[in-house]
């Protein structure tokens, strides 16, 4: 099992490289269209933004960290890019536009619980036919099943029962141990998730 130490992975975003399966997902994608829109959510300071800048997506990418948008507004290409549109603001308050490739890397669980179901269906509804989504959702392991967590998980079947409108490209699990999320050590599973829109 690995140690995340996720502070210092969400602190330290600004010198990381695209994640392995959002350039997995554009090579899946990049034959299927020319004129490619692409969300990024939950964008940070946009490490997943800028590679989708450089693939010649219009990219739309939103966080409601300050911080983390002014440094993504700061690299060259975001900076020059007439093809990005970034937006302060939470999940409940972006509106997504249709798109072929949607990015929830490393977010979702700190979607509010409340807030989830919603977000979900706009994230459903904006993909085309065809459009890939692409992202992370955890999985609390041994959780006693009165214990309120801080952050959203979901069973294995539930994220079955949400991507039920999409194929599955790829389906990794990986077991982590942290203690960042919550505050107390405790193992995670990870589902990083690669699926097309049917």
């Amino acid at each position: 099992m690995a140690t995340v130490d996720w502070l210092n992975y969400l602190s330290n975003q600004k010198t990381l490289a695209p994640r392995a399966h959002l350039i997995e997902a554009h090579h899946v994608l990049c034959n299927l269209t020319q004129e490619k829109v692409a969300v990024d959510c939950g964008c940070g300071s946009g490490r997943d933004t800028i590679y989708l800048l450089e693939k010649d997506y219009q990219v739309f990418a939103f966080d409601n960290d300050i911080k983390c948008l002014e440094i993504l507004t700061e690299h060259p290409l975001a900076a020059a890019s007439p093809k990005l549109d970034v937006q302060l603001c939470s999940f409940s308050e972006f509106e997504f536009p249709r798109a072929h490739l949607i990015n929830a890397s490393a977010c979702l669980f700190f979607c509010p619980k409340s807030d989830f179901p919603r977000l979900w269906l706009q994230i459903e509804n904006s993909l085309y036919s065809g459009g890939i989504f692409c992202g992370h959702f955890i999985s609390a392991v041994d959780i006693n099943i009165d214990e309120e967590l801080p952050v959203l998980t979901h069973t294995r079947h539930e994220i079955e029962q949400l991507l039920s409108a999409f194929y599955i490209v790829s389906w990794k699990e990986k077991q982590e141990f942290s203690a960042q999320l919550t505050g107390k050590k405790r193992p995670w599973l990870v589902h990083t998730i690669i699926a097309m829109k049917k």
